[in-house]
Parts: structure tokens; sequence; C-alpha cells
């Protein structure tokens, strides 16, 4: 029974593998038409023993349509994805022709020059080269994040951005399982919606479902 069950998996695992390798095939593909360079590569973070800071892993585009694309954005709107990596979520929400200004900071120097280089055509896409906890987060209302910290660092995270913001935000949490359930029970923040991202037009994104959530933050909520 043993034996079945792992030639079982073993098989799952090879037929997930061929699925994710297909999904990147139609990510770089799209990649190339947004961007003119692949975002498919993913890069080890340098930080992450001394700052906190995760790895640089591009989202499926099918998975960001699931998160993102329901929302609604209008011009007055600024969009930031804190730990953007080489930009995959900037190229979706270009792609999508949002109205917004478009906004990435990225701890990695040599990852921010890459997703600088090819964000640099559009007039209204940025992307920071920095520590994410320097940025003054009043001059955006909406901010992603593809769980771009380790835990504790997202606690402190989230514990400087209720202490300076001004103004309400949304906020896209993606990879959230880990720490997401840490916002439940906060003063101010309320759930819009959770869903997960697994499998999309036949292929499997993943090897398991991940898991994003949807809340917004008012600073004067009683």
């Amino acid at each position: 029974m043993d034996k079945k069950k792992s030639l079982l998996k073993k098989i799952r695992n090879k037929i997930v593998n061929a699925s994710i390798v297909t999904v990147h095939f139609f990510d770089e593909k799209k990649d190339k038409k947004i961007c003119g360079c692949s975002l498919v590569k993913y890069v080890p973070s340098l930080y992450r023993e001394t700052m906190g800071a995760t790895g640089s892993e591009s989202t499926c585009y099918w998975a960001l349509e699931k998160i993102i694309g329901d929302s609604s954005f209008g011009p007055d709107d600024s969009f930031i994805d804190v730990g953007c990596g080489k930009g995959r979520v900037l190229a979706y929400m270009q792609s999508k022709g949002y109205p917004c200004r478009l906004t990435g900071i990225e701890l990695n120097k040599d990852v921010a020059a890459y997703a600088q280089q090819w964000a640099s055509r559009y007039e209204n896409m940025t992307v920071l080269n920095g520590n994410a906890f320097e940025l003054d987060y009043n001059d955006y209302s909406v901010l992603f994040m593809g769980r771009p910290f380790e835990t504790e660092t997202f606690y402190k995270f989230i514990d400087q951005l209720e202490e300076k913001l001004k103004h309400g935000i949304r906020l896209f949490y993606w990879w959230d399982t880990q720490s997401g359930d840490h916002l439940e029970d906060r003063k101010g923040w309320t759930m819009i919606r959770r869903g997960f991202a697994f499998k999309s037009h036949g292929l499997y994104m993943y090897h398991r479902p991940q898991r994003y959530t949807l809340w917004e933050y008012s600073p004067y909520e009683e």
C-alpha cells in the first residue's frame, strides 16, 4: 500500500511539474509582449537572514487575474507592489490598462535594475530600489504584497504601516497562509474577500493551493 501511494505521489508530482513548466511558457510569452524580456526566473533572497526579506518569485498571470481581476482602480488611485521583484504584478496591471499610477519597490539592487529597465517604457510606472520600511505609504491607496517578508518582519511592517498611515488603503496579500491571519483581529482591518489560486485553464500553477486575501484598512475605525 505504501509503495502504491509513493508511486501515485511521484506520478502526480511529474504531472504538476510538467504543468508548471507549461504555465511558465505562457507567462514568458506574455512577459515578452508587455516587457520585452522574461520575468520567470526565481531569484533567491540575499537578505533573508539579515532583513527578513524573501526571494523574487513571479506570480502567474492567471493567478493575478484571480486575485486582482475583479477589482476596480481609478485615475486617482496609486498602486504599489511591496517587494516587486522583476515586476510581474506591474506588468499584469499595465496589460489590463488600469488608469492608476503604478509603483514597485525592490530591495535587491540587481533585481530592481532589471525591473527598472523594462518599466522605463511606461510613463505611469516607477520601480524603486530600496527598503520598503523607509517608504511613506501615505502616497499610495492600494498595496500589493506577494509575501515579501518572513513572518516576524511582516508583523513589524504592519505595525509601522498602522502607526504612520493617515488614510485608508486596500491591501492585496498573496501567499498569505503563513502570516495573513495576523490581520483578522486587528483594529481597522476588514476582510473583503479571500480565495485560493491553484489550477487554471486545466493546468496546475502551483504544487498546492495558495491563498490570497483582499483587505481594507481604515486608521479611523473605532
